[in-house]
């Protein structure tokens, strides 16, 4: 939950995970040049995602006739489908793709199960809605749907009944239904197929919406989620709003309203959730009185969210790595190490955003950058010039992959990868080869230092901002490999640094040093066990806290001149 200006949005609100799945495999199989794709009805109930999908070529068929291009893939959407258009996509002779929701799945599972025993099926849900028509496809025949209680009433007798429930219906409604089903039957199995994150979402929004004047409700008019939640939503609060976009608002609707809760539909990017918050919290700000806690929060939020910030963690690190290498502090290196990590973060954080002011002053700035830190590479050596020259132009490249068909995205793991090896090339290799040891064991040491510890705050980063991701997908390393795996890398990285110091300590080898990094690494841990035991979407404390271990580190390597 982000709350700021007396606006709360909820937790639970955007994509949930089979949605954010089925976008990364189309995402992943347009970035492996994997064209045209055709996806089996909208992938999703939002024209900004459908919007965006179109602009890469991922475009809506009904059926594989459909097909202009049949070199190209099908994707069977998140909704599912049923078991006989199955097996005619599966036939059709192009490559097809199945992104159905795995919850979905399990309710296919069940009603398949009981069909075979020969129950009658009763679902609880929206009759022309993709995922009921799927869900019928199950029952053998012996399927029918029902919206709620009042429908409920006029089913016949059934001897044996399975109730199951399309995976975003509202819980309470499926019971109230199931109850009068259960009264009309011998034997009545009653099968809660409503999915978790659904679940999570309405005991958010009840809880929420209850307190607040007006609730605003983000997602497609078409999306039957997002149209159930705001009907919860009618029930508890005073005003409810479904809105796409922050421009279906009026500055009055949230002038006026002291409390206000925004949450979205499933199918709603945090994208368009943020422009619908921030656009709220600005109208709200301009029309309230100067406040100093709000205008330095707001210059901290500007400074963190615009890569500022980072640049300067970076440049902290720099001065570490350059302390455990022996060598002076080199001024002209620590402004590289900025430039160099400020111009790769605002170009890659640009291109992930949608076409603003804001996104073209990014580029700006993220280029003007990359271009300083090219000028300082020049004044150390034409070699350090032709690998700040590499680095930078794989770095600005990668978020434009796609145009070339490249196979990075492929490979797992790959942006956070990169980012560590940008980060120790910038603030480790480079101090080393600028004093003539790059094949010092102090540089491989500051090296292995350097890269290991970005790659955790990558990898933690990138775990919390999963649901904001746009066009990123299994390279991220906790988009490739799960939770478990991302806490088992973290853990072992975490270990294999505190083990490594604490060699250095005893052996010793620079036992000041090396002390106060061990003092510091503590702050680095707990910072991270707090995270991956907290889910919590990215923000400007989390970015503050995590980032601020390269100004610890930093702090503690300063305090070893006092001694």
């Amino acid at each position: 939950m982000d709350k700021e200006q007396d606006v709360i949005v909820a937790k639970s609100a955007g994509f949930c995970p089979g949605v954010k799945r089925a976008i990364d495999k189309v995402l992943e199989l347009e970035a492996a040049g994997k064209k045209p794709i055709y996806t089996i009805g909208p992938l999703i109930h939002n024209k900004q995602v459908t919007d965006m999908l179109a602009a890469k070529q991922i475009t809506s068929i009904d059926k594989p006739q459909e097909a202009q291009d049949k070199s190209g893939v099908l994707v069977i959407r998140a909704h599912g489908i049923t078991p006989q258009f199955q097996q005619e996509i599966e036939s059709c002779g192009m490559e097809v793709v199945d992104a159905t929701c795995p919850l979905v799945k399990r309710a296919h599972d069940v009603i398949s199960q009981y069909a075979k025993q020969g129950y009658d099926t009763v679902i609880v849900g929206d009759g022309g809605h993709a995922e009921v028509i799927g869900l019928l496809g199950y029952t053998q025949g012996r399927g029918t749907v029902v919206s709620g209680p009042e429908e409920a009433q006029k089913l016949p007798h059934f001897k044996k009944v399975n109730v199951v429930s399309q995976t975003t219906q509202k819980e309470s409604v499926f019971y109230q239904t199931a109850q009068i089903i259960k009264d009309k039957a011998d034997e009545c199995q009653i099968s809660n197929t409503i999915c978790q994150p659904t679940k999570d979402r309405q005991k958010e929004t009840v809880e929420l919406a209850k307190n607040a004047d007006l609730v605003i409700v983000v997602g497609g008019k078409h999306s039957a989620n997002t149209a159930r939640l705001a009907l919860l939503c009618r029930g508890l609060a005073p005003q409810v709003l479904h809105i796409e976009t922050e421009r279906e608002l009026q500055p009055e609707q949230v002038l006026r309203a002291k409390q206000i809760f925004i949450t979205a539909g499933a199918s709603t990017p945090n994208w368009v959730i943020d422009k619908v918050a921030n656009w709220v919290r600005q109208t709200r700000q301009t029309h309230n009185r100067f406040s100093l806690p709000t205008f330095f929060y707001n210059g901290w939020k500007f400074f963190v969210k615009y890569s500022f910030y980072t640049a300067f963690a970076a440049m902290a690190l720099a001065y570490v790595c350059m302390k455990l290498q022996g060598v002076r502090t080199d001024w002209k290196l620590l402004w590289f190490a900025w430039l160099f990590v400020f111009g790769l973060t605002s170009v890659n954080h640009a291109a992930e955003q949608a076409p603003t002011r804001v996104r073209n002053l990014s580029y700006i700035l993220g280029f003007t950058a990359c271009a300083g830190a090219l000028v300082l590479s020049a004044f150390t050596g034409w070699q350090v010039l032709l690998l700040a020259s590499v680095f930078l132009a794989a770095g600005i490249f990668y978020p434009f992959r796609h145009i070339l068909h490249s196979k990075i995205a492929s490979f797992p793991g790959t942006k956070d990868v990169a980012t560590a090896l940008g980060w120790a090339f910038a603030c480790a290799w480079l101090p080393a080869y600028a004093h003539g040891m790059p094949f010092h064991k102090a540089a491989y040491l500051a090296v292995f230092y350097a890269g290991l510890l970005v790659f955790t705050r990558s990898v933690t980063l990138g775990f919390s901002s999963a649901n904001k991701d746009l066009m990123v997908g299994k390279e991220s390393f906790y988009k490739a490999f799960g939770m478990a795996a991302t806490k088992w890398a973290v853990t072992f990285i975490l270990t294999a640094l505190t083990g490594a110091l604490a060699a250095l300590w005893f052996m010793p080898w620079k036992p000041l040093l090396t002390g106060m990094l061990l003092i510091g690494n503590v702050y680095t841990v707990f910072i991270v066990i707090y995270y991956y035991s907290h889910v919590t979407a990215r923000n400007i404390k989390q970015e503050t806290l995590i980032d601020g271990q390269f100004f610890i580190l930093w702090l503690f390597c300063y305090l070893t001149k006092l001694f």
